[in-house]
């Protein structure tokens, strides 16, 4: 389900982006300066990996998309200053990796994305 608001943000740009890896326009809309906090298994909320720039959203993006990672994007929500998803990866070989991402928005980008992922164990 889509909710659309009065927001430059677009959820179904976003959405399509992701699902046919369209990583110049999925980057645009991100600040140059975002913070990506992912919490995971190997990270917990205690201690949250923490990174900037998005240049390292571009090296996991062109990453997934180089290694035929099948991307879905469902449950979007947005308003003016936030934005939700859940993100499901499907790797070759069948391992999923699924990610709640909630982002921050300022003039319609992202400039925070906070993550909380699960996934398959590796091998799986």
């Amino acid at each position: 389900m889509t909710v659309d608001a009065t927001t430059s943000f677009e959820l179904a740009t976003f959405k399509d982006s992701y699902e046919q890896w369209d990583i110049e326009t999925l980057l645009a809309m991100y600040a140059d300066d975002l913070e990506l906090i992912q919490i995971d298994r190997d990270n917990p909320p205690s201690a949250p990996r923490t990174r900037h720039g998005r240049d390292v959203l571009q090296g996991m993006l062109e990453h997934c998309a180089g290694a035929g990672v099948v991307a879905t994007v469902e449950n979007t929500v947005a308003d003016e200053h936030r934005a939700a998803a859940t993100i499901t990866c499907v790797f070759p070989g069948g391992r999923r990796v699924l990610a709640n991402a909630i982002l921050e928005l300022e003039d319609g980008r992202i400039v925070r994305e906070l993550d909380v992922l699960s996934g398959d164990p590796r091998g799986a």
